[in-house]
């Protein structure tokens, strides 16, 4: 008896644990999850516990089959005839399955920060460029983030490609252009990473990026930190002619740093498409 009563426990925990709210849309796609929110226009719901939440339109829902039996009609699904010879070829997902499988594909926004240049050639060319003595090592950045998202998993993470380019030194009367392009991948919790190559006044050289995105409606906020590592360079021999010996004396060439950059970069990113 003990032992019957045990299975039977059990087995109502599991089903407690693994009941999800069933929502019906009007074109007849169902989606389990658990819903968060209904208001008069909108249905909030996530379909993994840790995932992120999905908000649709509620003129869409036809019915929800919450998680304790109970069913509520909203919208009832149109009748669509269908010619009884129609072959179905076209395998496109409809409006509300694609944003279900896909909610989001290219987003856009402004980033503020600063960058930290470490000694090296690079700050020692601005000061030459600038003819200035009194650069620091501290410079503001603004510029733009051109982000398109290559794939999305049905737990929310996402596959990136990024472009940003950037205009620093603003605040010290400088004009230092750069831009990065970076390949990434953001996990359904919002940390995300990548790598890719950058140009500034430093030359070609690396980027690794990390951060962390947070969500709020429809606006994405981003914190993002990015590393340029130093560019070490061996300058060529020298060959210089010796007048009393009557020959040529071989100077090794010097070795110089381009000092790494460190960024700090803030912002929010809307979807463009």
């Amino acid at each position: 008896m003990k032992i019957l009563f045990t299975l039977l426990l059990s087995t109502f925990t599991i089903g407690v644990m693994v009941a999800q709210d069933l929502i019906t849309f009007r074109n007849g796609t169902q989606v389990s999850g658990s819903i968060l929110e209904l208001t008069p226009t909108l249905i909030k719901f996530k379909k993994v516990a840790d995932g992120p939440t999905y908000s649709m339109n509620l003129s869409d829902v036809s019915s929800i089959t919450y998680k304790n039996g109970t069913v509520e009609t909203l919208n009832p699904s149109p009748i669509v005839s269908t010619p009884a010879n129609t072959n179905k070829t076209n395998t496109k997902l409809d409006p509300i399955e694609d944003e279900l499988l896909i909610p989001t594909k290219r987003y856009g926004g402004p980033r503020v920060g600063l960058t930290f240049i470490s000694a090296g050639t690079t700050r020692t060319r601005i000061a030459d460029a600038f003819n200035r003595s009194d650069i620091t090592p501290f410079v503001s950045q603004f510029g733009w983030q051109f982000e398109t998202r290559i794939f999305t998993l049905e737990n929310g993470a996402a596959g990136l490609i990024e472009f940003i380019p950037l205009i620093g030194g603003i605040e010290q009367g400088l004009f230092l252009p750069s831009a990065s392009g970076i390949i990434g991948f953001r996990g359904a919790n919002g940390v995300e990473f990548g790598v890719g190559p950058s140009v500034s006044l430093a030359g070609f050289g690396l980027v690794l990026a990390a951060g962390a995105s947070f969500k709020v409606g429809k606006i994405t906020f981003p914190i993002n930190i990015a590393f340029s590592p130093n560019i070490k360079k061996i300058l060529p021999d020298q060959q210089i002619y010796d007048w009393n010996t009557g020959t040529y004396q071989t100077i090794p060439g010097e070795t110089t740093n381009s000092g790494f950059r460190l960024s700090l970069l803030v912002g929010f990113n809307s979807r463009k498409g």
